[in-house]
C-alpha cells in the first residue's frame, strides 16, 4: 500500500481534531474528541461545526436533562449525524431503537445509546428486533461462559457479532476457542482479552495462523516501542484481519504515532503514549481497509468483512475512550 493513503488519513484525522476544538464547549469533551475526528476521518468526512452544533441543540430538545444521551454519546451522535440529510428524523430513529434496547432489558448506562447507533447504521440489513433478539441470546452465551468480565461494555460488540452473523453458535465457539489459545499465548484472561476474542468473528481463514499474526503483532509493537495497552486489544485482533505485513504495519504505525505526537493535543500529557499508539493503530488499519475495499479484484465477501472490520476499529477506539474517560472522571472525583 502507498504511504500516500496512510497519510492522507493522518492529515483528515488532525485537521478534523483541530477543527472539533472550536465547537462550543468543545472543553467537555474529553478523549470524545479523538473519537469523533477519527469517525469522520473512517467516513473520509470533513468537519461541519454548524452542523454538529445544530444536531447538539436537536438532541438536548429531544432527551431529558439526566439521559445518557446527554453524556460522551451526545457529541459522538451529533458528529455522526453531521453527515445525514435529516437529523432530527434520523435521530428519532436512534431513540425508538435505544427505548427497544431498554424494552429488552439491556441496562441504560452510557454504553447503550453507542448501542443503538450501531444497529441504527445497519438497519437495512437487519430486522431490529430479531437482532436484539440475538443480542440476548450472545449476551446470555458470554455471561454464561464469563460471569465476570461480561458486563455493558460488550453490548457494542455483541451488537456487531448479531448483525453480521451466519450462525451464531458456531461463531460463539470459534470466539471461545479463540479466547482459550490466545490466553495460552501470553495473553491475560481478562475483559480486554474477550473483547479482543469477540473481534475474531470477522477471522475468515478461522485457523491457528490468526492467532499467530496476533501474537506476533502484540510482541512486535511491544519491541519497537509501540505498544498498544489492553484496553485497545481489539486494535491489534482488527489489524491481524487486514492483508497486511507485520513487520511494515508495525513501522507505518509507529512513525504514524511519532508524527501525531509532534502535534499539540497529541502528547504525552495531552493524549497519552498508548492512547496515541492506540489512534495510530486504528489510523493504518483504516487505511489498510480503505486501500483493499477499493481494489477491484477483492470479493463481495471479502468486501463485506473488511466493512465489518473498519465498524469493529471505530468501536473498539469508541469503547476504549469512554473508559478511559470515566476511569479519569471518577479519579477526579
Amino acid at each position: 500500500m502507498k504511504e500516500y493513503v496512510i497519510q492522507n488519513k493522518v492529515k483528515q484525522f488532525i485537521e478534523n481534531y483541530q477543527q472539533i476544538k472550536k465547537l462550543k464547549d468543545s472543553w467537555s469533551m474529553g478523549m470524545i474528541q479523538y473519537s469523533c475526528a477519527l469517525s469522520l476521518a473512517m467516513r473520509n468526512q470533513d468537519v461541519n461545526i454548524e452542523k454538529i452544533e445544530k444536531n447538539m441543540e436537536i438532541i438536548k430538545n429531544n432527551t431529558g436533562i439526566f439521559s445518557n444521551f446527554r453524556g460522551y454519546s451526545m457529541y459522538y451522535i451529533a458528529t455522526l449525524l453531521s453527515t445525514k440529510d435529516n437529523a432530527e428524523s434520523e435521530f428519532k430513529e436512534i431513540m425508538d431503537i435505544f427505548q427497544l434496547l431498554k424494552e429488552k432489558r439491556f441496562w441504560n448506562d452510557a454504553y447503550l445509546p453507542f448501542v443503538a447507533i450501531t444497529l441504527y447504521e445497519n438497519k437495512d440489513k437487519i430486522d431490529i428486533d430479531n437482532c436484539i433478539n440475538n443480542m440476548k441470546y450472545v449476551y446470555d452465551f458470554m455471561k454464561k461462559h464469563h460471569p465476570f468480565l461480561t458486563s455493558s461494555d460488550d453490548y457494542c460488540r455483541i451488537a456487531l457479532i448479531s448483525i453480521n452473523s451466519r450462525n451464531l453458535d458456531e461463531d460463539l465457539e470459534y470466539i471461545e476457542e479463540c479466547y482459550e489459545k490466545l490466553s495460552k499465548n501470553g495473553f491475560y484472561k481478562s475483559n480486554n482479552l474477550q473483547s479482543l476474542s469477540q473481534i475474531m468473528c470477522f477471522d475468515k481463514e478461522r485457523n491457528d495462523e490468526s492467532i499467530n499474526k496476533i501474537v506476533r503483532l502484540k510482541n512486535l509493537l511491544d519491541k519497537e516501542k509501540c505498544k498498544i495497552d489492553s484496553y485497545a486489544y481489539p486494535i491489534i485482533g482488527a489489524i491481524a484481519l487486514l492483508d497486511c505485513s507485520e513487520d511494515i504495519v508495525v513501522n507505518q504505525i509507529k512513525n504514524v504515532s511519532n508524527k501525531l505526537k509532534e502535534v499539540k493535543g497529541f502528547g504525552d500529557w495531552s493524549l497519552g503514549k498508548y492512547n496515541r499508539n492506540m489512534i495510530s493503530g486504528a489510523i493504518v488499519s483504516l487505511a489498510y481497509a480503505d486501500y483493499l475495499k477499493e481494489k477491484s479484484n477483492i470479493d463481495v465477501i471479502s468486501n463485506n468483512i473488511i466493512l465489518d472490520i473498519i465498524i469493529a476499529i471505530e468501536i473498539a477506539c469508541m469503547i476504549a475512550v469512554i473508559s478511559t474517560s470515566s476511569a479519569s472522571s471518577t479519579a477526579s472525583n
